[in-house]
């Protein structure tokens, strides 16, 4: 009698179990915060993620995530500054701290046989001196496309009071080659807008449109570039505004349907209130999502438009992850990720959907249950049919796009 009563109350027998049910906790160390998963064509069997000290891999067969150690270049480093991944490599930046020398050293990995990773030297490294340093940003915004190095400066000596008053001095944005195998980057150009700012995103058409999003923060709203670091246009949006944080290319292919594929990004202050998302055909004319409101800035998408998962209730998404950095401050929570429906071929209908109520993606009471709903999402990657959220401080979580509605899992 008592489970027939639950079942008339509206939420069903299953739904209450679902939520009194505990989510997997997963295997990774409680409190990791974790990079984009990558998967290459040199360590084809294993997926990788980086996280602070180390790069951790795992078979694609099954099994469990583990370090695989920073032996390269004759040193052992102490951390990962940034990485990116090729079609067949992961692009590091490495660093080491010893005394009050900073160094950051440029590496790949090319190979790994389960046990032992290869890295392959750049021949490139930027060592400190009293006066300042550099730290290393990097992008790689198509698998088979050119790798892009952004070099930060920064006055005073690494750590010391000075650097964190002074900081940030500005930036050069240097271009390599897919294959190559030493430093040998393209001239970066002018840099005119890249002279007090830093890059936040690289996006490409393969058509041959490249965009960059740069900013020193909120004060500026940031700057839309083209690759050489001069302005695209006057480098606003009409003349008012820039997105400048998580840009990247969607191609919006399913069955019977080839696109338009559209550039999105999103903004780094607020705009009426909350944080926007712009999006645009030709990089050029622009237009502002509706539908997108609250705290959150948005600064990674992915789009799973022709996955099952993504096409569930007639709707094709691509998905926007939440950070918690904002105004300068860091929280441990943010707000998952947002839905955007992009089914209709005109940008201008669009919509993101902030509800959690009206998610369609994934099992609603899973997702709303989970950790993942509260936390910042630093990337998301499509690997095997399977999607990976990478967060702060909660892991890594894995959802079937085969299905409809599936479940997250953490890892």
């Amino acid at each position: 009698m008592n489970l027939l009563l639950i079942g008339c109350t509206g939420a069903g027998i299953y739904s209450t179990i679902a939520i009194s049910s505990k989510i997997d906790e997963g295997k990774l160390p409680k409190g990791l915060s974790a990079g984009t998963v990558f998967s290459v064509s040199g360590a084809a069997e294993h997926l990788f993620f980086v996280s602070g000290p180390n790069i951790w891999a795992k078979p694609k067969s099954g099994g469990e995530w583990n370090p695989i150690g920073l032996s390269a270049g004759g040193a052992e480093w102490d951390g990962v500054q940034s990485a990116a991944a090729t079609d067949s490599r992961i692009i590091l930046a490495l660093y080491s701290v010893s005394g009050n020398t900073y160094r950051v050293g440029l590496f790949a990995l090319t190979r790994f046989n389960g046990s032992t990773p290869t890295y392959a030297d750049f021949n490139k490294s930027w060592t400190s001196t009293s006066k300042s340093f550099q730290t290393i940003r990097l992008f790689c915004p198509q698998p088979g496309e050119s790798i892009y190095v952004n070099v930060l400066d920064h006055q005073g000596s690494y750590g010391s009071i000075d650097s964190e008053n002074n900081g940030f001095k500005g930036s050069k944005l240097y271009k390599l080659a897919n294959d190559s195998n030493s430093w040998n980057p393209s001239n970066p150009g002018e840099q005119q807008k890249l002279q007090t700012r830093y890059v936040t995103g690289v996006a490409d058409n393969n058509s041959g449109t490249i965009l960059v999003t740069a900013s020193s923060g909120e004060s500026d709203g940031g700057y839309l570039l083209i690759e050489d670091g001069a302005a695209k246009g006057d480098g606003k949006i009409d003349g008012s505004y820039t997105p400048t944080t998580g840009i990247t290319w969607i191609d919006r292919k399913w069955e019977g349907h080839s696109g338009p594929g559209a550039f999105i990004a999103a903004g780094i202050g607020l705009v009426g209130g909350v944080y926007p998302i712009f999006v645009s055909e030709d990089g050029i004319t622009w237009h502002r999502l509706e539908g997108a409101s609250g705290s959150y800035r948005t600064t990674s998408f992915i789009d799973v438009s022709d996955k099952a998962a993504g096409m569930s209730d007639s709707k094709h998404l691509v998905l926007a992850g939440t950070s918690s950095y904002i105004g300068g401050n860091r929280y441990r929570s943010g707000a998952g990720y947002y839905e955007i429906d992009v089914t209709a071929d005109d940008l201008t209908k669009w919509v993101v959907n902030t509800s959690r109520t009206s998610y369609s993606l994934a099992d609603r009471i899973n997702y709303n249950v989970s950790k993942l709903s509260e936390s910042t999402v630093t990337a998301m990657t499509v690997h095997d049919n399977a999607l990976y959220a990478s967060t702060r401080n909660n892991g890594i979580w894995k959802l079937n796009l085969g299905e409809d509605r599936p479940l997250w899992a953490r890892e």
